[in-house]
């Protein structure tokens, strides 16, 4: 630790801070013979008004004191096991399962005291740990290193240890991933890098939606390796009842076939279908022969229609956004050439409508007059007055054709539908929408999905929100440019998944028919086998007024008829349930409200989709890992030679102990020691004056 003296001026002026104490003391005690002190105590009173008053002076030249303090760290080493289950169906899986960790544990020993290890899994996500389970469905070696580069940001991170078997499939290229760190990437090459005899059902491409009546198709891609000359034979079940059936005859010994099947969508419902690969001598692995898939069918496609003053970036994205449901079919019109029945409808979105040049009042008074719900989007050839006689919920007052930048603050207490974290993220990154600049003031029965963030200020002005009528449902985007966000979503994620959530459930919100019921629960229909299930509900009582301080429970039946009881929480108004990963299959529930006058009840199903993407590959990549090794600098190694590596980290000359220096002012004037110092010196001066007589 370094300490030093610093001031704001020049030192020089010290002197002068000396002066000016000796001539006060002079000034005080030389020039004054009316004092009859003796000589010593002169000497000893004009000593302490020199101090202080040069220790006053002192303080005016704003001195500090710099203080350098220096830490050492050590070089961390990050040791990482890849967690998916494709690590235990090679022939080195008793290795992986009983010998691996031992063998890491004992490379941790060995690397002794001169590093830091951390020690982490990944696969579906990235954990700090060392037990795997070797349980992920998925295997995402980027984002591993993604994170890691994350949290070890301006750290000493010496090397990286890495045991995996190179099976990717989920994420971007791991070489690429790598090719800018800092650090040597040290592999351990597991896993069997021979192709087996295999068949598998590589992938099933299918709608999940299919409507009642119709035949859908369902396309199998088979896959076959060291299979030439075999017969197999295609069959799928459905209920039972096998549906369809093929032989199949391989002619190469690496091929792929795609096999089409139509269905037929007899009643609504749901249906499971169960799609099988006969096995063939010498396979070994069989867990990837079968695969199954659900399908729900509905009764009829409800239809929205796109209303606008004038063509629109907006309309494409919302219509593009609607047209990746299978549960809509949307329409888009100019309001000048309108000629449907707006009856045939579910949903009008009417994009600055009215507007200044076209009132639009025949098709909105249809609208209301039939209790049709409504997406208005206000921009700046919106008519405000005549929007505000639309009773949705929202006044705007004082406007004058000026227009504001609204960002979207989301509403975290938004009860009526679940947001996921990735679209909380595209909201919190997305370009502004042009909203009218005027007072907002907003009626009853609103719900604010996202106020207006102005800047750096956060605002109570809705920019999205809904109203829910006696009759109808309505909502409200106060801004146009939403075009943008899709944008946005793209060059964030490289897909426009978040954003097509956010219109895709504004839109399922608004197309049901108004729930009346005083017991409301919210679930998605589709949830993969590694997302947890979410659940959210409101309660109102006799009156209609939200409440959550009653019991809300919910039982979860599966198709084995085994049940699974949860309680909700209560969040803000509402309440919320996250019951964690289920079994694939089809899945019904019964929610509970416990309200002191009686119970109310609702039900549902939805459906949990299986992931078989680690039985699809389990050959593996030692290329990409020898790849990565080498592009950092380290060296891609064989299980058996695990416990070399603490002796080839140990002999790197950039893997070593790094020493920060960290600078610390602290401003004189608020050192509270010196504060006294001067007091007491102030007070010693005046008490032996006082003592010996004077004033």
């Amino acid at each position: 630790m370094g300490i030093q003296l610093v001031t704001g001026y020049s030192l020089w002026l010290l002197p002068l801070c000396l002066a000016a104490g000796a001539g006060y003391a002079a000034i005080l005690y030389y020039r004054n013979k009316s004092e009859d002190f003796s000589r010593s105590l002169i000497w000893f009173l004009s000593v302490f008004r020199f101090l202080t008053v040069s220790l006053i002076a002192f303080l005016l030249l704003s001195p500090m004191v710099k203080t350098i303090i220096r830490t050492k760290e050590k070089p961390t080493v990050v040791i990482a096991i890849d967690n998916s289950r494709s690590m235990v169906m090679g022939p080195d899986s008793v290795f992986v399962k009983t010998r691996l960790q031992e063998e890491l544990n004992k490379l941790s020993s060995e690397l002794g005291d001169d590093f830091t290890i951390a020690n982490y899994t990944f696969g579906e996500e990235v954990k700090p740990e060392d037990s795997p389970g070797f349980v992920d469905n998925l295997t995402n070696i980027a984002d591993f290193f993604k994170q890691i580069n994350n949290r070890f940001y301006n750290r000493n991170l010496g090397a990286v240890i890495i045991a995996t078997d190179g099976i990717y499939n989920s994420g971007s290229d791991p070489a690429y991933s790598v090719r800018n760190v800092s650090y040597p990437v040290y592999t351990v090459n597991l896993g069997d890098t021979s192709q087996h005899r295999d068949l598998l059902i590589k992938r099933v491409n299918f709608n999940r939606v299919a409507y009642k009546g119709n035949r859908f198709p369902i396309e199998i891609l088979v896959q076959a390796f060291e299979a030439a000359g075999e017969t197999s034979r295609l069959k799928v079940v459905q209920d039972g009842n096998e549906v369809f059936t093929q032989e199949i005859r391989f002619t190469s010994d690496k091929q792929l076939l795609a096999v089409p099947v139509m269905a037929q969508a007899a009643e609504a419902g749901k249906m499971r279908f169960r799609i099988t690969i006969e096995a063939i001598g010498g396979e070994t692995n069989r867990s990837n022969n079968s695969r199954d898939i659900i399908v729900e069918v509905k009764d009829s496609k409800q239809k929205i229609a796109i209303v606008s003053n004038a063509p629109h970036p907006d309309l494409a994205a919302i219509e593009r956004a609607i047209g990746n449901s299978n549960n809509f079919e949307t329409q888009l019109f100019n309001a000048e050439n309108f000629t449907g029945n707006p009856a045939d409808y579910s949903l009008f979105i009417l994009h600055q409508l009215p507007s200044v040049s076209n009132p639009a009042t025949k098709l909105l008074g249809e609208i209301t007059r039939l209790n049709i719900a409504v997406l208005y989007i206000l921009g700046n050839q919106s008519d405000i007055s005549g929007f505000n006689n639309q009773k949705t919920g929202l006044s705007l007052s004082g406007y004058s054709n000026s227009f504001n930048e609204a960002l979207p603050v989301f509403n975290n207490n938004f009860p009526l539908f679940i947001t996921s974290e990735n679209l909380k993220h595209l909201l919190q990154g997305v370009p502004p929408l042009l909203s009218p600049f005027a007072k907002y003031t907003l009626g009853n029965a609103v719900y604010v999905y996202a106020n207006q963030g102005i800047g750096a200020s956060v605002t109570a002005m809705p920019l999205i929100f809904f109203n829910q009528g006696p009759d109808r449902r309505i909502g409200v985007i106060a801004g146009e440019g939403i075009w943008k966000w899709r944008l946005a979503d793209y060059a964030k994620n490289s897909n426009q998944t978040a954003f097509d959530e956010l219109i895709g459930k504004m839109v399922q919100y608004l197309a049901v028919k108004a729930e009346k019921s005083r017991f409301r629960v919210s679930a998605r229909e589709y949830y993969a086998e590694n997302e947890n299930l979410e659940f959210s509900a409101t309660l109102f009582n006799e009156s209609y007024e939200l409440i959550n301080d009653k019991l809300v429970t919910i039982d979860i039946t599966g198709e084995d008829k085994k049940k699974y009881e949860f309680e909700f929480s209560p969040v803000g108004e509402a309440y919320s349930l996250n019951a964690g990963n289920f079994a694939p299959g089809i899945y019904s529930y019964e929610a509970k409200a416990e309200t002191g006058t009686g119970v109310l009840k609702q039900n549902g199903t939805f459906i949990i989709s299986a992931l078989n993407i680690e039985d699809v590959n389990t050959v593996a990549n030692h290329r990409l890992l020898n790849t990565m090794a080498k592009l950092t600098g380290g060296e891609g190694i064989a299980p058996g030679k695990i416990s070399a590596l603490a002796s080839i980290i140990k002999q790197r000359g950039d893997v070593k102990q790094v020493t920060y220096a960290r600078k610390r002012f602290t401003d004189l004037i608020s050192f509270y020691p010196l504060l006294l110092l001067i007091i007491t010196l102030l007070s010693v001066e005046w008490f032996l004056r006082k003592f010996h007589g004077s004033y």
